[in-house]
């Protein structure tokens, strides 16, 4: 059997929900999955999930920036694209084992929610 990098995982998995696949997204989220970002943490798939699926209704699309990774871990760097925020600038530290995203921190500068209006 064939092993997925977690790079791999990490960038599959940033697609997937920000093309609203949260099917796709979920499959690749361990049950244990902890969740450390400005707004909001969590412990466990569905709390983690429910985050995802609210934010992802606000999101239009994705620019990767950086990607690096490991045997056990990715680090992306992206700019999110948002209806009511415009581009938020997000850096993200993923830990995964066995196909699955067990940890995922999160940063970006959440003054900025709220204050950019959208880009027609």
């Amino acid at each position: 059997m064939t092993r997925t990098a977690p790079l791999d995982i990490a960038t599959a998995f940033t697609k997937a929900w920000t093309s609203h696949d949260l099917e796709k997204a979920a499959s690749l989220v361990a049950d244990d999955v902890v969740f450390d970002g400005p707004m909001q943490q969590s412990t466990g798939k569905e709390p983690y999930l429910e985050g995802l699926t609210k934010l992802s209704q606000d999101v239009t699309g994705v620019r990767m920036i950086a990607a690096f990774g490991d045997d056990h871990q990715a680090l992306l760097m992206y700019d999110l694209m948002t209806k009511s925020s415009g581009a938020l600038s997000c850096a993200k530290h993923l830990t995964i084992s066995d196909g699955k995203i067990h940890s995922d921190k999160l940063t970006f500068d959440s003054k900025k929610l709220g204050s950019a209006k959208p880009r027609n």
